[in-house]
């Protein structure tokens, strides 16, 4: 049992390891929290480059994230909350189309009158599940992981819905394809994102969405440039993390463990796991992205924040966000920031490329197919950022595992796991799987 004053140790300084360990702290526990890398926040971190702010991970929140926007207010950030003003829209045919986050979706011309009306399906859809659309009970939707969302789709809605409304959002959102997200998943976000009468809304934080991972990191014992290597069961019970750092060799005691890792790093850090546990992890893939960064001297169009490419109209690119849109002081002055995304499946193909190659590519397609948010002609500087791990893949199959996880197959006594493969694949999912982890571990 774990006893107050006892030293827990959390493995991994993102936003599901320092949300285990703000509870795990208030509880009483001596939290000592160990991260790789040499800042915390993981993939919803932000760096500063010469004035200009570039988010590595998460790009924005959402207002169903009722679990985050709860934490911003309790760690003193509400004032730094700033709404996205702009909404984004999806090419087709070399026309934007606004998706606006309300009602007004309904008359978009990005897809004709006669395609809407199998919506209707889609919404008698949501209204028929509710009761097993939790946002923050994710296995509750495992009798609806049945198929994917492509042939979900195909069955019950259209081609043209598919390649031109679910696929573009679920490639610049999560670098998914529909073939391998499950229909499971597409209804408990759109169920959270239509829940409000008002619509959607978007936030941003005054200085990125690293600003939460910061301000949590300063109020517990992290540290950082600390590779830990394994994780060893005691005979007396209790764990030794053994760690490096700068070429030192570390160990930790601990009465219990958090992994909040990705979910790929777990059998190398418990190598004594069954094989049934192993199989749970080796099953979790993610998918994966190249964010290119590009500064201008000049001003790009502000009148929409986000820009969708359905895979129709390119293989490469996945969106684009105008990041002064979100908050003016992600550039300087006069100056602007864009970050292009690349598609999931070109990530992969590409991956030999080195970045030049990269770059050239996207700004090509940007050019291409809106050239008026061309940022080449004033640019400042360029950043290729390479994710080989950007989000965890909701596809058929995972809400039942899942659902076999939280009835206690996987974990073991006093080493429980934290991470958006088990929260769901966005900045809510981490935090309220960090929560949950320390709770079960309490």
């Amino acid at each position: 049992m774990i006893s107050p004053g006892q030293q827990i140790v959390v493995i991994g300084g993102g936003l599901a390891g320092l949300a285990a360990a703000r509870q795990l702290q208030r509880a009483g526990m001596r939290v000592v929290v160990l991260e790789r890398a040499a800042a915390v926040g993981g993939r919803a971190r932000t760096e500063e480059v010469g004035g200009y702010r570039i988010e590595l991970g998460a790009e924005f929140l959402a207002s169903f994230y009722t679990r985050t926007l709860a934490l911003i207010d309790e760690v003193g950030l509400t004032s730094a909350l700033r709404p996205i003003p702009r909404s984004a829209a999806t090419l087709r045919d070399g026309q934007l189309h606004a998706l606006w986050p309300n009602m007004r979706a309904a008359f978009t011309q990005l897809v004709g009158m006669r395609q809407k009306l199998p919506l209707s399906y889609l919404v008698g859809s949501l209204l028929r599940h509710a009761q097993r659309l939790d946002l923050h009970a994710f296995q509750k939707a495992q009798e609806l992981d049945d198929c994917s969302v492509s042939a979900y789709a195909r069955a019950h809605l259209s081609e043209e819905l598919l390649e031109y409304l679910l696929q573009p959002a679920l490639a610049g959102i999560f670098y998914w394809t529909p073939e391998r997200t499950s229909r499971a998943l597409l209804l408990i976000t759109l169920r959270a994102g239509l829940a409000h009468p008002a619509g959607l809304r978007i936030f941003t934080l005054r200085e990125g969405l690293g600003q939460l991972a910061r301000t949590l990191a300063a109020q517990l014992d992290v540290r950082t440039n600390t590779e830990v290597l394994a994780v060893v069961p005691q005979a007396q019970g209790g764990y030794l993390v053994q760690a490096q750092r700068d070429g030192q060799a570390l160990s930790y005691a601990a009465a219990g463990v958090v992994v909040a890792t990705t979910a790929s790093v777990v059998p190398q850090l418990l190598p004594w796991l069954r094989a049934e546990q192993r199989a749970f992890f080796a099953a979790i893939h993610y998918s994966a992205t190249v964010n290119l960064a590009v500064g201008t001297r000049r001003r790009l169009p502000n009148d929409l924040y986000g820009l969708l490419f359905p895979r129709r109209e390119t293989p490469f690119l996945a969106s684009a966000t105008l990041q002064t849109v979100k908050e003016g002081r992600f550039a300087p002055r006069g100056r602007d920031l864009i970050c292009l995304h690349m598609s999931g499946p070109a990530s992969v193909a590409l991956r030999e490329y080195d970045d030049a190659t990269l770059s050239r590519v996207m700004l090509s397609e940007l050019r291409r197919l809106v050239p008026q948010y061309d940022p080449t002609p004033h640019a400042e500087f360029q950043r290729v950022y390479r994710c080989a791990e950007a989000l965890p893949e909701f596809d058929v199959g995972t809400f039942r595992r899942m659902a076999n996880f939280f009835r206690g197959g996987i974990e073991v006594p006093n080493l429980v796991f934290a991470g958006d493969y088990l929260g769901g694949p966005f900045v809510e999912g981490a935090i309220t799987s960090g929560e949950q982890a320390a709770q079960r571990l309490l």
